[in-house]
């Protein structure tokens, strides 16, 4: 399914970010990602805020593995079209204050 979807953007000339949600998935993971900087541990946007942002195509695979809170966060996004990240910023269709998503920010 992925290999299909990776062709089909390929040839729409899209980005994609990927994220793979499982049981242990939790809201703080689905939103930011710790990384190791200058021997720091660092928290950088996740593939959703860098797809939301950059107006990329987001493929979430095994969504039907992940809690019930973390599946929530995301059917808020898609309907609300904005999420409250940990660090005290929103982001929010381009119509609003925030962070904006991108002009090109669709679901499929």
């Amino acid at each position: 399914k992925n290999k299909i979807a990776d062709r089909l953007l390929a040839l729409l000339g899209k980005e994609r970010e990927y994220v793979q949600l499982h049981r242990d998935t939790t809201i703080s993971s689905l939103v930011m990602t710790p990384t190791l900087a200058g021997g720091a541990v660092v928290w950088e946007d996740s593939p959703l805020v860098r797809a939301v942002r950059h107006g990329r195509v987001l493929m979430v695979d095994e969504a039907d593995k992940a809690p019930l809170e973390v599946v929530c966060v995301l059917k808020s996004l898609v309907e609300d079209q904005e999420l409250a990240l940990p660090n005290g910023r929103r982001i929010a269709h381009r119509s609003s204050p925030g962070v904006r998503g991108s002009d090109d920010d669709k679901v499929i």
